[in-house]
């Protein structure tokens, strides 16, 4: 996805340097008026930021069921296995956490419901907290964890590496 994204900016660098080679030799009459940049992006015009931002988006769908069948596939051997939750580590962004599993499986996910991701991070040296069930929802992966008598529920925001 990122060499997709580079070779869109590369592509769009190419075309307004064309452009700006085949303007530069006419008229300074007759050459059309020069677009007005983004006052955030000195780089990018308005028209090059909506393109990049609608490939973006186009290259976002069609990946994101790639991402989903890997989530699937990590949390289907977690589960069946029955792998035990290791850690819980400090993640980037708010109220995010890095789930560490036994098995090097790590995962990025906030609680669905205040407190729930420090609750199962209190519980994870007494008890085995392992990964009952999973579904996807619209507010994305949402992970049930069961440990003895209890349980929470995390949203998964991605697949993570281990530090």
């Amino acid at each position: 996805m990122v060499g997709l994204a580079l070779a869109l900016l590369l592509g769009l660098a190419l075309a307004r340097a064309l452009r700006d080679r085949r303007t530069s030799g006419a008229d300074p009459a007759v050459r059309p008026a020069r677009r007005h940049r983004h006052k955030d992006d000195p780089l990018l015009a308005p028209d090059d930021e909506a393109e990049l931002a609608r490939e973006f988006a186009a290259v976002e769908h069609e990946e994101a069921h790639v991402l989903e069948a890997l989530l699937d596939l990590r949390l289907r051997t977690v589960q069946s296995r029955r792998v035990p939750l290791r850690a819980i580590r400090a993640a980037p962004g708010p109220h995010t956490g890095r789930l560490v599993f036994a098995n090097g499986t790590v995962l990025l996910a906030r609680a669905r419901r205040p407190g729930e991701l420090y609750m199962v991070a209190l519980n994870l040296r007494d008890h085995a907290v392992c990964l009952d069930s999973w579904t996807h929802e619209p507010d994305g992966t949402v992970l049930q964890f069961r440990w003895d008598g209890e349980s929470a529920e995390l949203v998964v925001l991605g697949l993570d590496q281990a530090d």
